[in-house]
């Protein structure tokens, strides 16, 4: 039988991927499908990257004062950012210090981490592509794998998409997962309470979208089977929203009303 996701280019699948299908699988056509990637990164995820880089500098050095973890973090996102004009680049930056302490304050008591940033990949008999990831950090001494997600405001329980993901990661590991939420002010770490779970979430939203791309060789063809949300954050960047409206826009002129006699005199 033929391989759908390789018909298709796609020779792995990823927890992200596949969130994204589940959520807005316009934008999984659009970018691994058809190819038109907006080359911008939000200056959220900067921020994200850049904190968990000065939190991770300081859970590998239990002694480095909180301060210089802060500089590392905002030298990091002044780096990624660039000579970016972006008008949101101040308030995401002048969240970080706030996020590297709290993150600290979160994780320092789980000890020094065995492994930071490390490679997850899990191969279904059902699904025809490995499936890919890369975690945040393993504490082995506490048989804990932790997953930082920074924000501005504080989530109160785990969401689905971050659910499923730490599932992946922690399948078949003897780990237990955790995601710590991490904000400027405060920091909440949840448990991830049912994996097995989380993981046959992810293998459902694998199996619906390799039946969907079954359909068709022709991307355009499965293109055509999507109605995006353009209103949705997926589509905040510029670039990604015009190449999307040249995609799936509607091309011809909407047909006349047809005029009714309703019977009035």
């Amino acid at each position: 039988m033929t391989n759908p996701f390789t018909r298709h280019g796609i020779e792995h699948l990823s927890p992200s991927t596949l969130n994204t299908w589940a959520a807005q699988p316009s934008i999984v056509v659009l970018e691994k499908l058809l190819k038109r990637r907006s080359t911008g990164v939000s200056m959220a995820a900067l921020r994200g990257t850049a904190s968990e880089t000065g939190i991770v500098a300081g859970l590998l050095d239990p002694r480095m004062p909180v301060v210089e973890c802060q500089d590392i973090a905002l030298r990091e996102f002044d780096r990624l950012c660039g000579l970016s004009g972006d008008p949101k680049r101040v308030k995401e930056r002048d969240g970080i210090p706030g996020i590297v302490a709290q993150g600290l304050l979160a994780l320092r008591p789980y000890g020094i981490p065995s492994q930071t940033q490390g490679k997850i990949v899990h191969q279904f008999k059902s699904i025809p592509v490995p499936i890919l990831g890369y975690y945040d950090l393993v504490f082995h001494d506490s048989g804990v794998l932790v997953d930082i997600k920074t924000q501005l405001r504080l989530s109160s329980e785990i969401s689905a998409p971050h659910n499923r993901q730490v599932s992946f990661y922690v399948y078949n590991t003897g780990l237990e997962g955790r995601v710590a939420y991490v904000t400027p002010q405060k920091y909440g770490v949840y448990r991830i309470e049912n994996p097995l779970e989380g993981m046959y979430e992810l293998l459902n939203i694998a199996h619906r979208m390799g039946k969907t791309l079954a359909v068709s060789d022709d991307p355009m063809e499965i293109a055509a089977m999507m109605v995006p949300d353009f209103g949705s954050f997926y589509y905040s960047d510029p670039v990604t929203l015009q190449n999307a409206r040249e995609v799936f826009g509607f091309k011809e002129q909407p047909d006349m009303p047809v005029a009714r006699d309703n019977g009035d005199a």
